[in-house]
């Protein structure tokens, strides 16, 4: 679905002027583990968390989406980073099986979709209801090349056409940033930045975006994998609340939940089979501001397991001491486990007073390899004055999904995240059906009731943060 973190995103992108190019320092942490015989192959050093959950691999493929307000919902296209833990139950083992592909060469693959909702804002309260048309058609290729076993090169980039109320948001978000640029606000700036605008998207009609969601080298040596550029780190166990996840959040825009790539630096050292260092670091427009660190993963007696440390600069300059553990097993149910603290620095020394602790515990189930069931809770506890960062900042935070595919041509998924004490909501319903070699045609409804992150502030200027949304859609896709 077109959600609020893409449009703001899609927007600055089209109004910066200047790259970062500094890398931070790396922290590592210095830990043991079990070495295993086998040495990691790249696929498997890349990621050893995952969600128990890939919607974009049980609904056939990954979404194009462009960016709207929340309360204008369409289905999302930010890229998911998901491989299945060790002993987890996940569905994507049993939804599909992966394609055989060449080694070596170059490689394209890709999605085209097109989008069309109706939002309707507070549709119980008769005297402030109202709606709006929204749509994106976009056009996702995906590039992979070089010697798969010796070093590659990975590109993702989408082109999207936004129309409809979208295409409005969008202009107004960048006259939002023109005009404080040119010296406004004042009647000059604002004609000034209107003239820009104009230049960079037109004067009406459909918005166009072009975004990469990965475009990054890697090169594998016998002693470490390095990688550089736009990729997706994804560390949490978590469908939707992780903690321990600081590289890459989820977007509640999407009705996939999908996450957003980074800029960084990576460099992972392999221990053995399922085990290994990764030394990770932003690439930021001031060492202060990126995250830099190191986690220490493995597996061990039917569990993996993860401990991380990093410094991040990304809510303040001082920056937060951040240290985290993530666990995945299998007992009966798939079970998943985060717990992070967060000690902002105060001249330099970690300060407990303002720390922030945050605890996520999941269950996963299949039945069949039809039915797939997720729970999660996340508690955020405040010491002092300081917020959680990340995507969900109340206390206390639920999310439950209810998947069902009962053939291989039709998936069904409802899903809901809810802030009890709050009354707050969001849930959203999905039903797929492959209607041709490679296409397939998806309906959906979305609900959402309040501000369900604790967002401080509005992201979009026009849109009510704690404003009731109900939005009707669908999607055609073809991939290729």
């Amino acid at each position: 679905m077109i959600g609020v973190s893409e449009m703001r995103l899609a927007v600055i992108k089209l109004t910066e002027i200047k790259l970062p190019v500094l890398l931070a320092l790396f922290i590592s942490l210095v830990i043991t583990a079990g070495a295993q015989d086998a040495p990691m192959s790249p696929d498997e050093a890349s990621q050893d968390a995952s969600s128990s959950f890939d919607a974009k691999a049980f609904f056939g493929g990954s979404g194009t989406g462009a960016s709207v307000p929340s309360g204008s919902v369409l289905p999302g296209d930010n890229a998911t980073a998901s491989t299945t833990a060790a002993g987890s139950a996940s569905p994507t083992d049993s939804v599909f099986i992966p394609s055989l592909r060449p080694t070596s060469g170059l490689v394209f693959t890709g999605e085209a979709t097109t989008d069309l909702a109706y939002s309707i804002s507070e549709p119980f309260n008769n005297s402030a209801r109202s709606g709006s048309y929204n749509g994106a058609s976009s056009l996702r290729l995906d590039a992979i090349g070089g010697d798969r076993n010796e070093a590659k090169i990975e590109a993702s980039v989408i082109v999207r056409m936004i129309y409809g109320d979208a295409a409005g948001n969008a202009r107004a978000e960048v006259m939002k940033y023109l005009i404080p640029a040119l010296g406004g606000p004042s009647p000059d700036a604002t004609t000034a930045a209107g003239t820009i605008m104009m230049f960079l998207i037109g004067a009406d009609g459909p918005v166009m975006t072009v975004d990469f969601n990965k475009l990054y080298l890697s090169v594998y040596m016998p002693i470490a994998d390095i990688s550089v550029g736009r990729m997706i780190v994804n560390y949490g166990r978590g469908t939707v609340f992780s903690p321990v996840d600081l590289f890459s959040g989820v977007d509640t825009g999407d009705i996939a939940l999908g996450r957003t790539g980074n800029d960084a630096l990576r460099v992972l050292v392999p221990f053995g089979n399922f085990s290994g260092l990764d030394l990770v670091s932003t690439i930021a427009s001031s060492p202060e501001q990126s995250i830099a660190g190191g986690r220490l993963f493995g597996h061990a007696v039917g569990w993996d397991f993860g401990l991380s440390a990093f410094r991040d600069g990304s809510a303040n300059s001082d920056g937060d001491l951040v240290i985290g553990l993530d666990l995945k097993g299998d007992v009966e149910l798939g079970v998943s486990a985060e717990a992070l603290a967060r000690l902002p620095f105060a001249a330099g020394t970690p300060d407990p007073s303002e720390a922030v602790y945050s605890l996520m515990a999941g269950l996963d189930y299949s039945i069949k390899r039809q039915w797939f069931f997720d729970l999660e809770y996340l508690w955020n506890i405040r010491a002092g004055q300081a917020y959680p960062v990340g995507g969900f900042r109340r206390e206390h935070n639920l999310f439950t999904s209810l998947s069902w595919k009962p053939d291989d041509l039709t998936a069904l998924d409802v899903r809901a995240i809810l802030v009890p004490v709050n009354a707050l909501g969001q849930v959203s319903l999905g039903v797929s059906r492959s209607i041709a070699k490679g296409a397939s045609l998806m309906g959906f409804a979305v609900f959402r009731n309040g501000n369900v992150e604790g967002l401080p502030d509005s992201p979009l200027d026009d849109y009510e943060i704690d404003a009731a949304a109900l939005s009707l859609g669908a999607r055609l896709s073809v991939v290729y």
